[in-house]
């Protein structure tokens, strides 16, 4: 079941180490300078997010899971 608790926040330099963000709905997220370091990034909608690294999952085939930071 996918959970939209994230999609559109501003998560930028969060610390998220360790999340379970698996099935969660990122788009339009701000992940700018957030640190995943073990979050479980499993099945995410990426959708026009900002990935931590700064680039678009848009531009990167829909994700920020190489770009993670």
């Amino acid at each position: 079941m996918q959970v939209d608790r994230l999609s559109g926040a501003d998560l930028s330099d969060a610390n998220l180490t360790g999340a379970q963000l698996h099935e969660d709905n990122m788009a339009s997220a701000n992940l700018t300078g957030a640190d995943l370091t073990d979050a479980n990034v499993t099945k995410v909608t990426w959708d026009n997010t900002t990935c931590p690294d700064g680039t678009n999952s848009d531009d990167d085939g829909g994700t920020c899971g190489n770009n993670l930071s």
